[in-house]
């Protein structure tokens, strides 16, 4: 190929030379663009190829590598009941809620259960406030040693806050108003200050997560 692309380059020059001396740089670029386009095989100078991915067999290439490390990721990634305390995983099928619900709602971060839902479909301040206590309850027993359903008095706050459903004057008269949802309900509370889900609060954990999951 490039023996012949010599021969063509050595004629063209020859016709160039007898072009008067303002033509030809413009004569040379008209027959070489009209021999480059006249032959099935375009040309590719030895700079050019050197740019080129040299794909050897057998050798994934680069997405395939990506998107196998993706769907690798994706596969470890996944929430699986057995990762939870045997009283959360009793809990979890007691109530019928599967794997696959709580991938709706969740993924793992450096061992930790994030939501993945950015609201708790509810437009009434006080209902918002409850279930964000609920869930964030669940969400710390993924972590917790003895498996227990508690949030932090203050870190709900914090939370309604962030989700645009404080009411700082109703904060804590939404949790006594609910009180039964709670094993207990201190006298003082502080920022240290952890609440334990009851039966009856377990219960209504089972309807959010449900009723989030379905929209999902």
């Amino acid at each position: 190929m490039y023996q012949q692309l010599k021969i063509e380059i050595k004629e063209i020059i020859e016709i160039v030379n007898q072009c008067p001396e303002a033509l030809k740089e413009k004569c040379f670029e008209l027959l070489i663009e009209n021999y480059l386009t006249s032959n099935a095989q375009p040309v590719k100078l030895k700079s050019q190829e050197s740019l080129e991915p040299k794909v050897v067999d057998n050798e994934p290439s680069v997405i395939d590598t990506v998107n196998s490390e993706e769907n690798e990721m994706s596969a470890s990634e996944d929430i699986e009941e057995k990762e939870f305390h045997v009283k959360i995983r009793r809990f979890l099928q007691d109530n019928k809620i599967t794997g696959v619900t709580l991938n709706k709602l969740y993924y793992k971060e450096d061992g930790k259960l994030l939501p993945l839902y950015d609201t708790v479909k509810s437009t009434k301040m006080s209902d918002c406030q409850i279930r964000i206590a609920l869930l964030s309850a669940f969400e710390s027993s993924y972590n917790d040693a003895n498996g227990e359903m508690a949030f932090n008095y203050e870190a709900i706050r914090s939370r309604c806050q962030t989700m645009k459903c404080y009411s700082r004057a109703n904060f804590a008269s939404y949790f006594k108003n609910s009180k039964d949802l709670w094993e207990t309900w201190p006298d003082k509370v502080d920022k240290n200050t952890m609440v334990t889900l009851s039966a009856s609060g377990k219960k209504e954990l089972v309807k959010v997560l449900l009723d989030l999951a379905d929209g999902e």
